[in-house]
């Protein structure tokens, strides 16, 4: 922490938020390399400072040696001194490490795991663990339904999926002169926005292909520097012009792209199991509360939010066709874009992350309780 990743904001918003009614929150993480030096509240802009106590990280050499043998050491190691610490902690605890939180619910504390998809191996130790901790939050909805396979006790868990701060969205201006400024695209062209990482699961490779048929400039923003690589690759051999690419962008650099883009893109795939059921991506409920209309994969992980005509277009995933049909729609149709793209706006009021955060709290200070 920080990271480019979105759990880290995940983590940063939500803590901000318990903040903010009334709690006290330390956070525990370990201590890596990291060639991000801006700090917490900068890189998150956060109204306040979080209290961090990271972990040294004992086992660094063997990142130099081995990063295969690194990684599952250094995650034990993190483990052992989160137990440890949680031993003399007095108040809640609130993980998102199975292990930590399977351990300090065997000698008594009052823990909440906060699961994000179940585990696919060792799936026997997975529900034994589940079941020894005392309270389940839960991010994706589908998870619940994997418990009751599973025979895990779901008396004491919520549903908590990510959220989004609307202050943040509402206080920065649309700028449509924006892309010619930043990719030298033709003032007055329609945009069609992806931002996030660049995996294969998350249909990159759907979107470029279905580059070539949209009537429009299509951008995507993020990526490691490895897979920033492989689809500029990929769309330079497949001659795809209208494709522009930009490396990542910090969370509250981000939000004037999105608020100016014409079309924002979901585009997941349905053959990974994580992307279908599990995800709850924080840039879906970013794009609900940007007021600009929004195409996505028609796939279980987006339908409790997003409904096909209603505050969106969901097409068929995996369809490069029917993902660029449903983009030219947008483009080709301003005034039923913007009724969606209103009732996108107002459906996402229910998902902030001061909306998670009670829900959180109040779940952890209750003995038993259910919210969905």
């Amino acid at each position: 922490m920080p990271t480019e990743k979105a759990h880290g904001l995940q983590i940063a918003k939500t803590i901000e938020s318990i903040e903010k009614f009334g709690h006290s929150v330390t956070l525990l993480v370990p201590s890596r390399k990291n060639h991000i030096k801006t700090d917490l509240s900068n890189f998150y802009n956060l109204e306040t400072n979080m209290r961090v106590v990271r972990v040294p990280d004992a086992v660094r050499p063997l990142q130099y040696i081995s990063e295969w043998l690194y990684f599952p050491i250094q995650r034990l190691w993190f483990v052992a001194c989160a137990f440890t610490y949680g031993l003399w902690w007095r108040g809640p605890i609130y993980s998102r490490d199975l292990t930590a939180s399977f351990l300090l619910s065997l000698v008594g504390k009052n823990v909440a795991y906060e699961d994000h998809q179940p585990k696919q191996r060792f799936v026997w130790l997975y529900r034994m663990m589940l079941n020894a901790i005392p309270k389940k939050v839960v991010v994706a909805r589908n998870l619940v339904e994997r418990y009751q396979e599973l025979e895990v006790d779901t008396k004491n868990v919520v549903v908590a999926p990510n959220g989004v701060d609307i202050s943040e969205f509402d206080g920065v201006p649309r700028d449509a002169s924006l892309w010619s400024k930043k990719f030298q695209i033709k003032e007055g062209s329609p945009v069609a926005l992806y931002v996030g990482h660049f995996y294969k699961w998350k249909g990159v490779y759907t979107l470029l292909d279905a580059a070539k048929n949209i009537q429009a400039n299509v951008v995507l923003i993020g990526g490691t520097k490895e897979d920033y690589e492989a689809v500029s690759q990929y769309a330079k051999e497949e001659e795809i012009s209208n494709v522009y690419l930009h490396p990542f962008v910090p969370h509250r650099e981000i939000i004037p792209y999105i608020k100016s883009a014409d079309v924002l893109v979901l585009p997941n795939t349905a053959h990974e199991e994580r992307s279908q059921k599990y995800t709850t991506p924080v840039k879906l409920f970013e794009y609900m509360a940007s007021g600009v209309p929004i195409v996505a994969s028609n796939v279980p992980s987006f339908t409790h939010y997003l409904e096909n005509n209603k505050n969106a277009f969901l097409c068929e995933p995996d369809n490069a066709g029917e993902l660029a049909k449903a983009v030219n729609q947008i483009v080709q149709s301003p005034a039923h874009a913007k009724a969606l793209a209103q009732s996108a706006r107002e459906s996402v009021s229910r998902y902030t992350w001061d909306n998670r955060a009670r829900a959180i709290a109040d779940f952890i200070e209750q003995k038993n309780s259910i919210i969905r």
